[in-house]
């Protein structure tokens, strides 16, 4: 009890208000994969919670500790991050938009042998010129597909000037879009 509770401390706001049901659910043989896509008028952050279950734990720590020394090292953390990002797919109207790295953290392998352990990635992208309308974003996580399962959804926006009109998912939540709409001026019952 006390682990979850420790990682449940560690976990973003946003994972226990958006998606209850998967903190306390994943099972052990499944590495869950939890993204919540902040837009903002400028660009867009995903914000990645990875929690993998005991029986998949050591499959995931292969793939980071890739020297087997049983510690998580700064270019191990930053190169699982790069695979992670090659794995993903965003796009805004149908063009691509590169993902930069803005923050992780990677608990001690350890804990993520658990079951309980999170790690947390976040990417952001830019828009390029942000252009007032109706926009679609879509998003694709091809990440340890085999064990993987997958959640997406868009955060409330901070900026009122970004509404969110409609999200669709494919079955396992692996891909999903997100359609928005960008005012100058934000409306006026806000």
């Amino acid at each position: 009890m006390e682990a979850v509770i420790r990682t449940l401390c560690h976990l973003p706001l946003f994972a226990l208000i958006a998606f209850p049901h998967a903190v306390f659910a994943h099972r052990d043989d499944q590495y869950l994969q939890a993204t919540l896509v902040a837009i903002e008028p400028s660009g867009v952050r995903l914000q990645i919670n990875l929690m993998p279950g005991m029986a998949v734990a050591e499959q995931v720590i292969a793939e980071i500790d890739r020297d087997s020394d049983g510690a998580i090292s700064k270019n191990e953390a930053a190169a699982y991050a790069e695979l992670l990002k090659r794995d993903l797919t965003l796009r805004i109207d149908g063009q691509d938009l590169e993902l930069e790295l803005t923050a992780s953290e990677f608990v001690p392998s350890e804990e993520l042998r658990t079951g309980s352990g999170t790690i947390q990635m976040e990417f952001s992208a830019i828009f390029g010129l942000p252009v007032t309308g109706p926009h679609r974003l879509t998003l694709e996580n091809r990440h340890s597909t085999a064990i993987s399962v997958y959640l997406i959804n868009a955060a409330r926006p901070r900026f009122a000037t970004v509404q969110i009109t409609r999200q669709k998912r494919n079955q396992n939540q692996s891909a999903g879009e997100i359609e928005f709409t960008l005012s100058s001026v934000p409306p006026k019952d806000h």
